[in-house]
């Protein structure tokens, strides 16, 4: 694992094994701090050309409620167009987190994201995971 960036409530690594981007997020998230974090996702997925992401936000906190649409309908589909897949999000322990970030990921058509509640069934699952791209008319 190559640590690419690190804050108090977000860290972003690299898993040279499995040629993917691991997400961390924890503690109060605030609208500023989530938008700046997922531009560095975004950036390091276009420099390192990763097609999957292994997001927990098991110990992530309230804050999610001013960026959930435009995540859902901005941020997700730009993911995807920059080369994500996949992404094997790890659900926060905090309920009100949890429900929000669920009903971002429920609202969104790309990528495809599938949801744990521990992040060794996460971690096997995205490691497991094959895409094959549909046809093109």
């Amino acid at each position: 694992m190559i640590l690419l960036f690190q804050s108090p409530a977000f860290s972003l690594t690299y898993n040279t094994d499995c040629l993917w981007l691991a997400a961390s997020w924890s503690g109060l998230q605030d609208a500023d701090t989530s938008l700046a974090n997922c531009a560095i996702i975004l950036q390091f997925t276009a420099e390192l050309k990763c097609t999957k992401l292994l997001c927990d936000s098991s110990q992530a906190l309230d804050g999610w409620d001013e960026i959930g649409q435009w995540v859902s309908t901005q941020y997700l589909p730009r993911l995807a167009a920059a080369g994500i897949n996949a992404i094997a999000w790890i659900n926060a322990h905090d309920w009100h987190t949890r429900k929000v970030i669920g009903d971002f990921i429920q609202n969104s058509t790309r990528p495809f994201i599938v949801t744990f509640d521990e992040g060794a069934t996460a971690y096997e699952w995205l490691r497991r995971f094959l895409y094959i791209a549909p046809p093109k008319p």
